[in-house]
C-alpha cells in the first residue's frame, strides 16, 4: 500500500468509516503479532496485546493529529499494551526456536543456509531487549529511525546508537563462531 493511501484510509477512519479502520487493521495486524511476540515470546500474550491495542487505536482515532504518524503510533500501543501484560504476568516465558519463527527458520532443504539461520536468531536472541526490539522495528518491520523513537519514547539518536551497538554485537558474534 502506498503512502498516500494509507494516509488516506486513516483519514477515513477518523472520520468513522469502518471500512478504512478494518482496511487498517488488515494491513497491520500480522506484522503487529510479530512485534509483540518479539517482545514477550508467547504467541496468545502477543495476540491479545494486540488486540487491546486496536481496540484502544479505534477509541483514540480521532486524537491522531497526523495521519503519516498511525504507524508508529499503533506500533508505541502495541509495544505499551504487551509490556503491561508481561508485567501483570510477572514473568518472561522462554519459548523453544522451533516452530516459533517460521518465516526466519523456513527455506530451502540446504542445511547449511538453515544452520546460519539458526546462528543469526541466537545471535539475536542474545542481544539486550531493547536491542534486539529495535533491530525488528528497523530491519524486520521497515519503521524509520523517527519512527522507532516515537514507538520507544527515546530520541532519535538514542535509536540510532542502539542499531549501531546491536550491529556491532552481532557482528562480533557470528565472526566468533
Amino acid at each position: 500500500m502506498r503512502d498516500a493511501e494509507h494516509d488516506l484510509l486513516v483519514l477515513d477512519a477518523q472520520r468513522g468509516r469502518r471500512a478504512a479502520l478494518d482496511a487498517l487493521v488488515r494491513h497491520h495486524h500480522a506484522d503487529l503479532v510479530r512485534y509483540a511476540h518479539s517482545l514477550c515470546r508467547e504467541p496468545a500474550m502477543a495476540r491479545d496485546a494486540v488486540q487491546d491495542a486496536w481496540l484502544t487505536v479505534s477509541r483514540r482515532l480521532r486524537r491522531l493529529d497526523d495521519p503519516r504518524a498511525f504507524r508508529s503510533w499503533v506500533y508505541h500501543a502495541v509495544r505499551w499494551r504487551t509490556l503491561d501484560a508481561l508485567r501483570g504476568r510477572q514473568r518472561r516465558a522462554e519459548t523453544p526456536l522451533d516452530g516459533v519463527d517460521a518465516d526466519v527458520l523456513a527455506g530451502p532443504d540446504d542445511s547449511e543456509r538453515r544452520e546460519q539461520r539458526l546462528s543469526i536468531r541466537t545471535a539475536l536472541d542474545a542481544l539486550p531487549e531493547l536491542e534486539r526490539e529495535t533491530l525488528e522495528l528497523f530491519y524486520r518491520r521497515g519503521l524509520a529511525v523517527r519512527e522507532i523513537a516515537h514507538v520507544q519514547d527515546v530520541p532519535a539518536g538514542t535509536v540510532k546508537s542502539r542499531l549501531f551497538r546491536a550491529r556491532r554485537q552481532l557482528q562480533q558474534t557470528l565472526e566468533g563462531e
